[in-house]
């Protein structure tokens, strides 16, 4: 009883680390206690409920491109932002949850009717101000519905409840534990706990480094390695990989990278190109200098790291002078893994993982060369599906035999379905589109893009009556879906259902109300009931 008190008084002074790893804690308190104060373990949660690390000293700021000025609030009970231009167009959104530990930002998810969107503001911790996130500079306006997908929510919180059919909405508690949990790292707990109960004392619990190195490197993967792009194999899904297993099983990450280029997640990628990695024949891995139940503070690091340098290189092989070492003390990471900032988000610098020999320098690789990384070599399906995502970001052209020889391949793959199809659709190439849109369908039900792009060519040869159908099933699996909403309510404009087009747009604008499109829609609508 005593122990189990302890237990619960410890999880109560940790709100981030949840009733979930209350197991683990009862045997393991010095590395629970530990733990629970690295930013792993504090990567998500409630803001309500959780220590705030803010500053609201510079919580006001403009967007010069949209003319929208932001300011971020907290009461007593919530953390909010609300938003504003000249033109009288304003909103106010509570932020209910946060996603970063704050070591270098601190995002923000907004919950409508359980469905999460990012926030289109995060606090960045240099500085100590607020400003867009990262990659919301593009909109012209406050972009609101940003789909919080469990392919993103699963690498800072653990145990998602996400309601399945959707894209985005989950149960009241869309995760059990915030941040990352002891499963996620060392596999189901259950029957290890079992043993040690019943005093079998029979290890059943995965401990990383005691596995091949393919498979131990996976488990930091998993978060850790992002690529340009990210394949999931054929029936993979984002929650497919377990610890244990090799991460290229269910996902092909590829890279098109000339050398290192620090990005938020680009740690492991950058450690594969590193000399130090090559050279090591597999020895070395991510905790070969990071402890994952610590994590030493800045005035510690530089000794923290200079002994775990010391386990292959000796002092003897440093090219500094001694008096060059004696003014940057023995700081060795000061000059092989300089922090720089990040080319995927503003205000942020994060350490470079390639280890260059020497400051400025980087390894040499091949650039514009789309390959696998961190696994075997791609299959032409995973390259296929990996240069059509790239071309659709970047708004430009690509071979589409590579994907066509996939899906003859393997005619019931829903990715490589649906991206033929939207290649055809946006080709307009309309008989095709609708061919493999309904094939897809046929396969998987809920499959979102297959709704919305069906939809389209349906409505723009004058089928409203399954465009409408089509559209209503999309809102039931992401709510936010702006375009959407928008074109579902002309679909319903031109079959005379005025009322439904008109409630439907403020729905519409009750989610995202700068939206412009739907504004502008509704008030056509209006004015031409009242003409009438």
């Amino acid at each position: 009883m005593l122990s189990r008190l302890l237990v619960l008084a410890l999880i109560a002074w940790y709100p981030c680390l949840g009733a979930m790893n209350a197991e683990c804690a009862g045997c393991h308190k010095s590395i629970f206690e530990s733990y629970s104060r690295t930013a792993m373990a504090n990567s998500s949660g409630t803001t309500s409920q959780s220590p705030a690390t803010e500053s609201f000293q510079n919580a006001e700021f403009t967007n010069r491109t949209s003319g929208f000025r932001y300011r971020v609030s907290r009461n007593p009970t919530e953390l909010f932002f609300e938003f504003l231009n000249s033109k009288g167009v304003a909103g106010r959104k509570a932020l209910p949850f946060f996603i970063g530990s704050g070591a270098a930002a601190r995002s923000y998810l907004i919950a409508d009717d359980g469905y999460l969107f990012q926030a289109p503001v995060t606090y960045y911790k240099a500085g100590a101000k607020w400003e867009l996130a990262p990659s919301y500079g593009q909109y012209a306006y406050p972009y609101v519905t940003r789909p919080a997908a469990g392919s993103c929510m699963t690498c800072h919180a653990s145990s998602l409840k996400p309601i399945p059919g959707t894209q985005n909405r989950y149960e009241p508690t869309p995760f059990l534990q915030g941040g990352i949990s002891c499963e996620r790292c060392h596999g189901s707990g259950d029957t290890h706990i079992a043993n040690m109960k019943s005093g079998r004392g029979e290890i059943a619990i995965i401990n990383p480094a005691s596995l091949p190195p393919d498979r131990r490197d996976s488990i930091c993967a998993q978060c850790h390695l992002s690529g340009e792009v990210r394949v999931m194999k054929a029936g993979a899904t984002w929650d497919t990989y377990r610890p244990g297993d090799r991460l290229s099983d269910s996902v092909t990450v590829l890279s098109r990278q000339g050398g290192a280029r620090n990005t938020v997640t680009s740690h492991g990628e950058d450690l594969e190109q590193s000399a130090c990695k090559r050279q090591s024949g597999g020895r070395l891995w991510c905790a070969s200098c990071h402890d994952p139940h610590k994590e030493p503070t800045v005035q510690e690091s530089p000794a923290w790291f200079r002994a775990k340098c010391l386990n292959c290189h000796q002092t003897s092989t440093c090219k500094a002078s001694a008096a060059a070492r004696t003014a940057r003390r023995d700081n060795c990471i000061a000059c092989h893994m300089p922090k720089a900032s990040v080319t995927d988000a503003q205000h942020i610098v994060f350490t470079n993982h390639s280890i260059p020999r020497f400051a400025g320098s980087a390894p040499v690789i091949p650039k514009g060369i789309l390959r696998a990384i961190a696994g075997p070599p791609a299959i032409p399906r995973d390259l296929a599906l990996g240069l059509a995502t790239i071309a659709t970001r970047e708004g430009t052209n690509y071979d589409v035999t590579l994907l066509e020889q996939a899906v003859s391949t393997t005619p019931n793959d829903v990715e490589a379905l649906v991206t033929l199809a939207e290649h055809y659709r946006l080709a307009g190439q309309d008989n095709q589109a609708t061919h493999f849109y309904r094939q897809v369908l046929a396969l998987d039900p809920k499959q979102l893009t297959a709704h919305v792009g069906l939809a389209s060519v349906l409505f723009q040869q004058g089928n409203y009556d399954e465009s409408i159908q089509l559209w209503k099933a999309a809102l039931e699996m992401n709510q936010g879906l702006e375009l959407v909403r928008t074109n579902l309510s002309l679909a319903l404009w031109r079959k005379g259902d005025v009322a439904g087009a008109e409630a439907n747009l403020k729905k519409g604008l009750e989610i995202s109300p700068a939206f412009q499109p739907a504004a502008d829609l509704l008030r056509s609508i209006q004015v031409t009931q009242i003409s009438r």
